[in-house]
């Protein structure tokens, strides 16, 4: 089968929540018991799936009626601790644990840096955990340079990324 990617939709929600378990997941390894408790509710939040996908481009990759991958990019004017106004941002890049080596993850990032170029950004940005190997390396191999260390987030260090658009 082919891999499709698409828009996320409201119908996602419970396999989103799903593929987001599963994806970082990966995490619990680094992660004290309580740590992991936050992040499986930050996942399983209210507050995480529904508003990313009304407030923002959703991504999803699907294989038959599995969705295996995820990326949301957040427009500029909404900014965090993290991220200041001027700036887009990505959001929850997931990638289920057994489809994996498929180039999903590259290819939901590389769909946000295009939409963001489409809308008008400037500057894109993301932040990942010290410990994803993996996910650090495509964000570099696409041209994200590291920023700056942030604070710790589930007693892990991360990392901001900022990509110029122009």
């Amino acid at each position: 089968m082919s891999l499709i990617y698409r828009k996320a939709e409201e119908e996602d929600l419970e396999a989103l929540r799903d593929l987001g378990l599963a994806a970082y997941g990966r995490l619990k390894v680094y992660l004290s018991p309580a740590n992991w408790e936050k992040m499986k509710q930050v996942i399983l939040s209210e507050d995480n799936f529904p508003p990313l996908i009304n407030q923002s481009y959703g991504v999803v990759c699907q294989e038959n009626q599995s969705l295996l991958g995820m990326a949301f990019l957040v427009p500029s004017g909404n900014p965090t601790k993290i991220y200041t106004k001027d700036t887009c941002y990505i959001r929850m890049v997931g990638v289920h644990p057994d489809a994996g080596d498929q180039g999903i993850a590259q290819t939901l990032t590389h769909l946000c840096i295009e939409k963001a170029k489409e809308s008008g950004e400037r500057k894109i940005s993301l932040h990942s955990a010290e410990v994803m190997f993996a996910a650090r390396h495509i964000y570099e191999k696409l041209g994200f340079q590291k920023i700056r260390l942030l604070d710790e987030h589930y007693g892990l260090p991360y990392w901001l990324y900022e990509y110029e658009l122009i």
